[in-house]
């Protein structure tokens, strides 16, 4: 038995399909089906009820799932207790970040790291949350700069800052100042963060706006941050900003007051509890005596 056994073992049982579990993991759906008949005879029982229009699991299958799922976590923190080690002998940090956080945490970090361990390797990863958090339990980060505060006795988190979302729009689009409804954005065109690169913002303003039932000619969906403030200084609809980026809007681009108070976003540092690198350990004291000591007004306008 292979560990790619218990993947497509757990795949199958989570889509119920063959067919779904196959476009999951790139594999042709017959190549699936024998290596679940290879799995079921190396184990001796049936693992999926296949005579129902969807594939479930036997009571054995439900038995064997307990054990597949810790195995493959074992699996997972073996990978990356081995990785951990690596980086700590190779005198080597790797930093996962947003945007904000290199605008407002990299500089102060990179000149405490340099100063302190001169020879350190520091390898900085620009990515979305979501890749952030997959590659932090992978071990190919060691500290995470997201949105999210993950939920895991695993890990540690510090919060950084929490900064405002703002309604914006070039002085065209809204040339009074009066507040404005939200509800009078289902006239015009909105700018958004796909929710794959920005989930917690998507998540956070769709739960106001419900993005997907609104006509989608007049949604103009962006994938990264240049690209969303090259669409707001062009004027090409109304769209919603964190604090952080407003300094990079053009001075015909405005704030708009709406009926309805928008949500805030948090920043999070993210890390393994029981990582021994030194480099680590000085980013996160750093980081956490900073929270205690600057208010997230200086933090912001620093």
């Amino acid at each position: 038995m292979e560990l790619r056994h218990l993947r497509y073992f757990m795949t199958v049982a989570k889509e119920q399909s063959f067919t779904k579990a196959a476009e999951k993991l790139y594999t042709a759906q017959p190549s699936l089906s024998q290596q679940i008949k290879d799995l079921e005879q190396e184990v001796g029982v049936s693992l999926f009820d296949r005579t129902t229009r969807k594939v479930k699991l036997t009571d054995e299958g439900e038995a064997f799932l307990q054990y597949a799922e810790l195995t493959l976590d074992n699996a997972k923190k073996a990978i990356a207790a081995a990785r951990q080690v690596a980086q700590q002998k190779n005198n080597q940090i790797h930093i996962g970040f947003l945007n904000v956080a290199e605008l407002k945490v990299m500089p102060n970090i990179l000149a405490q790291l340099k100063q302190h361990i001169p020879d350190l390797k520091i390898h900085f990863h620009s990515l979305t949350c979501t890749e952030q958090i997959q590659k932090l339990r992978n071990a190919e980060l060691d500290i995470s700069f997201t949105r999210y505060e993950l939920a895991h006795e695993d890990y540690i988190n510090i919060h950084i800052l929490t900064e405002q979302i703002y309604l914006v729009a070039a002085d065209h689009l809204h040339p009074s100042n009066r507040v404005l409804k939200l509800q009078e954005l289902n006239n015009h065109n909105i700018i958004m963060c796909e929710q794959m690169a920005s989930p917690i913002f998507y998540d956070k303003l769709n739960h106001l706006l419900s993005f997907e039932q609104r006509q989608q000619d007049q949604m103009l969906w962006v994938t990264n941050v240049l690209q969303h403030i090259n669409l707001i200084n062009m004027g090409m609809g109304f769209s919603f900003a964190p604090e952080y980026l407003l300094k990079f809007l053009n001075h015909n681009v405005k704030i708009i007051k709406t009926d309805v108070q928008l949500p805030q976003l948090g920043l999070y540092a993210t890390y393994h509890r029981a990582s021994n690198n030194v480099a680590l350990k000085m980013i996160a004291d750093a980081l956490k005596q900073s929270a205690q000591l600057k208010p997230i007004t200086e933090l912001l306008d620093a």
